[in-house]
Order: structure tokens, then C-alpha cells, then sequence
């Protein structure tokens, strides 16, 4: 059921996404292929095998020909809005020219619309002769193509790939909406990004848990019934014994890795080597040469948000990965939250919502939802926010039409009320905390942009802006 659930969310998220391409496409804006560029690199990473893809034009500003590299598996992309035939000849005229086949041996040419029925093999080997092997079968491909591969990834990937998908959908719609602004007028670009500051110091210790022991009080007090469970939910189980109930945690290598300080919360004392307790600076995780560290202290991030969360009745779905809201009354009808854009307001972020048939009934439960990610730039820490919605049949399980009902309310949706959902919740992480938090969360980025200027002199504006002080950061 919810392979079927998640390939359907797949479904929805990339034809909205090549939806919105196509009409900004359509509209002249040709440079918003520029902007997805990064955004694609951890989906073509995974789907085409190449662990060391990295973006050329950061080697190289405006590398010609191709957008994406991966120069040990000897593969490259070229990343266009695109999808004629003369663009895929100018492409491969660029790649013999600049003699790319001495660090590449394929090329695939990624549009991110939905590419042509059929190109012509016959033009295309007129342009490359022998120097490489270009089908476009295989090697003209579109979103549409990616999915096609995702569906036969195990159900874990397929999650990832959802919420990478989900975030650059939110990244296009934040750009097209700039990019949509009244020609010549000054306007604030506000991002999906959220200042985010970071505990400054993180604690390991090794495992040592009475196994046995635990899994019988388990089983005696919290009516487990399954078989000896996983490392992980045999330390939850321990740490709930020992009084404390958090999410904030994660184990690598028989190692406990938590914000909380472990010298003083008895109940990470009774799961580890006492002995082997280390605190360490957040920096020796975060930037870690180890990549596999860098994501543990992600997801480290991201329990301990889903702690603080907690406090405001906002919850984490596991079957959604996604953070939703919660009613502050079991009974309550309606939940509305107060904010401030650009006047003092009040957000609907949960409803219940009754049969037609018969009142008495309630048929689901509309929940405001919203997924983060997190990114260091110049150890600088951001959130990505990405909105949506969690339709449920009883506050915490997916509802049967959940689906249905979630592509029906993102076709009512509009460029304007996603940017609003952002800076709703934007406002809501940064003003609903507790003194006690770990992580804390500022104020989403704006920017303030000319809309008739090139995306190039756009930087330099930024710069010029910043050194003014007349630009938010």
C-alpha cells in the first residue's frame, strides 16, 4: 500500500513540475533551467550511478556544452529547457568540438520538459560521426524518463527521490513567480530558505544496553508483541523506560549520537558507556570529509526539530515524511494560527471535515503538512521548506482518498499561495519556540531583485547590495 502511495505521489510532484517548466518555457523565461541545475544532481546521482556528479559550471562558469560531470564514471548532462533537435545537434557539436570525449564517454542530454516523440538518428550521426556512441533513445531523456527508473527503486530510495522532487518544485515555483514579476519593478524575492542555527556542540557515546532486560520491561510495559526488535527501537525502548520520550538521536556504529547533553540527562546515561561519553564541536560532524557523517548530522537536525515541534502540536508523519499539524484540542473543529505577512492574520492549518451522506461523520482531517531539509553554505545553516498537505482518517494515518484529495487542492493552488505557505510556516519555525530548544530558526531569505536583468547581473547586484546593507540575507 504505500509503495503505491509514494509512486503515486511521484506521479503528482513530476507533472506539476514539468507543468510548470513547460509554461515558463512557453512564457520566454529559457533561464530557468539555470536554476535547476544543482537541485537535479542528487536525483541523477542515484538514478544514472554516478556518486561524483558535481555541477561543471561551478569548475568553469558557463562551461560549454554541458551542464553536469561526473569525470571518474566518465558521464555528463547537459541540463536544458530545450527540446528540439537542433538543440541536441548544437550540444553534440560543442561536445566533439571542445574534444569532451577524452574526459567523458557518455552524454545525456536531460530536458526538463517533456522531450519530442522522436529525434532523427541520421542528423544526429551527420553531427558526430564516429567520436561517440549518441542514441537518442537512450540518451535524450526527460523527467518523465527519471521516474520511469525510479518505480523499479526499493521503496527507500523512492522516498528520497520524493522529497528531492518536492523540493525542486518549490524552488521553480519560487523562480517563475520572480521571474513573472511586473517588467522594470524592484521587487523582494522571498526564498524557501530559513536561517537556521545549529546546537554548537553534539555528544557520542558507545551503546551498552541490557538487551534482554529491556526488551521483557518492552513487553510488560509498553505491550510489545513483535520479535526482538532493531538496535534503534530497542534504545528508544530503553530511553522511554528510563523517563525520557524524544526523537532527537541516532546511532551509527554502535554509537549514540545526540544535541542533548549526555553528562546530564540520566536517561542517555543508563543506554551508554558512561566512561565513553564525548562532546564534541558541531563542526567536526557537519563538515566531516565523511559524507555519510555530513547526512548523519542532518538527520540528527531533523529529530531534534521534530522534538521541539512537538511542543506547538505539530507532528512528524513516517508514512509521509513530512511534518503536519495537529488540532490543540483532540475535539476541536478547526485549528488557526496567528501570523504577521504583510498585515496581522489568521492561517487555517487544520480542519475537520464531515460526510455529505451524513454529518455525524467525519468522513477526514485536512492538515496543513511541510517537509525541511537542511544545506550549509559557507557554513552558513539553511532550511529548505517545501508545503503541502496530509489528508488522515483519524489525526495520524493517511485517509484512503489521501491522494485524490491532495492532487485535487494542489490543482486549486496558485504560484501566490504556495509562496504564502512558505512564509506562513517560515514565520511559524521562527516564533514558536521554547527557551529550552537546541535548534533555532531565523527569518526566510529575501533578496531584492530587479526583474529585467539577467540572472548574472543579478549576482553582481546582490554583491553590491550587500555591501550597502540594502539587501536581507
Amino acid at each position: 500500500m504505500k509503495q503505491v502511495e509514494i509512486e503515486n505521489q511521484l506521479r503528482e510532484v513530476v507533472s506539476r513540475l514539468m507543468t510548470e517548466v513547460d509554461l515558463a518555457t512557453k512564457q520566454g523565461r529559457l533561464d530557468l533551467n539555470l536554476i535547476s541545475e544543482d537541485a537535479w544532481i542528487p536525483i541523477l546521482k542515484e538514478v544514472y550511478q554516478c556518486p561524483n556528479l558535481v555541477n561543471l559550471n561551478r569548475k568553469h562558469k558557463n562551461f560549454p556544452g554541458i551542464d553536469l560531470g561526473d569525470e571518474q564514471d566518465r558521464v555528463a548532462f547537459q541540463v536544458t529547457s530545450s527540446t528540439d533537435l537542433e538543440k541536441v545537434k548544437s550540444t553534440l557539436e560543442q561536445f566533439k568540438k571542445r574534444n569532451y570525449k577524452n574526459a567523458f564517454d557518455e552524454l545525456y542530454i536531460f530536458t526538463l520538459r517533456a522531450k519530442q516523440k522522436s529525434y532523427s538518428q541520421e542528423a544526429i550521426d551527420k553531427v558526430i560521426g564516429d567520436d561517440i556512441r549518441f542514441d537518442p533513445k537512450d540518451h535524450i531523456i526527460d523527467p518523465g524518463d527519471i521516474l520511469a527508473t525510479i518505480t523499479g527503486l526499493r521503496l527507500p530510495a523512492q522516498e528520497r527521490m520524493l522529497q528531492e522532487f518536492r523540493t525542486i518544485l518549490g524552488d521553480v515555483q519560487t523562480s517563475v513567480h520572480e521571474l513573472n514579476a511586473p517588467e522594470n519593478a524592484p521587487y523582494i524575492l522571498v526564498s524557501n530558505l530559513i536561517e537556521v542555527t545549529p546546537p554548537k556542540a553534539l555528544y557520542v557515546a558507545e551503546l551498552c544496553i541490557d538487551e534482554e532486560s529491556t526488551l521483557v520491561a518492552a513487553r510488560r510495559d509498553f505491550n510489545y508483541k513483535g520479535q526482538r526488535p532493531k538496535k534503534h527501537l530497542l534504545v528508544r525502548f530503553a530511553l522511554q523506560i528510563a523517563g525520557l520520550d524524544c526523537y532527537g538521536w541516532t546511532i551509527h556504529e554502535n554509537r549514540i549520537f545526540t544535541f542533548y547533553d549526555m553528562e546530564r540527562e540520566s536517561a542517555f546515561r543508563s543506554v551508554v558507556d558512561i566512561g565513553s561519553i564525548e562532546e564534541l564541536m558541531t563542526e567536526d560532524i557537519s563538515q566531516h570529509e565523511l559524507v555519510e557523517y555530513q547526512n548523519l548530522f542532518k538527520y540528527l537536525m531533523k529529530d531534534t526539530v521534530r522534538d521541539q515541534l512537538l511542543a506547538f502540536n505539530v507532528n512528524w508523519s513516517k508514512q509521509q515524511k513530512q511534518f503536519y499539524f495537529l488540532p490543540n484540542e483532540k475535539d476541536a473543529d478547526q485549528r488557526k494560527e496567528e501570523w504577521v505577512g504583510k498585515k496581522l492574520s489568521r492561517r487555517t492549518v487544520f480542519e475537520r471535515k464531515l460526510q455529505k451522506k451524513d454529518p455525524t461523520k467525519v468522513a477526514f482531517f485536512k492538515h496543513l503538512a511541510f517537509d525541511i531539509s537542511f544545506l550549509d553554505v559557507d557554513s552558513q545553516w539553511y532550511a529548505t521548506v517545501t508545503p503541502s498537505w496530509y489528508y488522515t482518517f483519524n489525526l495520524y494515518r493517511p485517509s484512503i482518498f489521501h491522494v485524490d484529495l491532495l492532487t485535487k487542492q494542489k490543482r486549486l493552488e496558485h504560484n501566490h499561495s504556495v509562496r504564502d505557505q512558505v512564509r506562513f510556516i517560515g514565520y511559524f519555525l521562527s516564533h514558536n519556540r521554547n527557551e529550552e530548544d537546541l535548534i533555532g530558526f531565523g527569518d526566510l531569505v529575501e533578496l531584492q531583485c530587479l526583474s529585467n536583468i539577467s540572472l548574472e547581473e543579478n549576482e553582481e547586484l546582490e554583491e553590491a547590495l550587500e555591501g550597502e546593507d540594502a539587501c536581507a540575507n
